[in-house]
């Protein structure tokens, strides 16, 4: 694993988690995310399954169709890179 996955991996779990827990709260289904998202379903399933990262265009994306700041998805990212949940 690369330093860079090895800084990323930690990041792109707590924006992922961010993620569910709102589509979560929204009971949004992944169909319903990729269609408001404009982010293609099978994209959207593999990035949200860990299997790849988000870029910061997709987290923009999801920020609009799930209706919150794009700040509260980069926060939720940002604290994922220490331990110690700091942006």
């Amino acid at each position: 694993m690369s330093q860079n996955e090895q800084r990323n991996g930690p990041v792109n779990r707590a924006a992922v988690a961010e993620v569910r827990a709102l589509v979560a709260q929204r009971r949004m289904s992944i169909t319903e995310l990729a269609e408001a998202s404009g982010i293609p379903r099978s994209t959207l399933h593999s990035k949200l399954g860990g299997r790849s990262g988000l870029t910061v265009a997709e987290l923009v994306q999801l920020a609009i169709a799930l209706d919150v700041p794009a700040a509260d998805l980069f926060n939720a990212a940002a604290a994922g890179l220490d331990g110690e949940g700091h942006p």
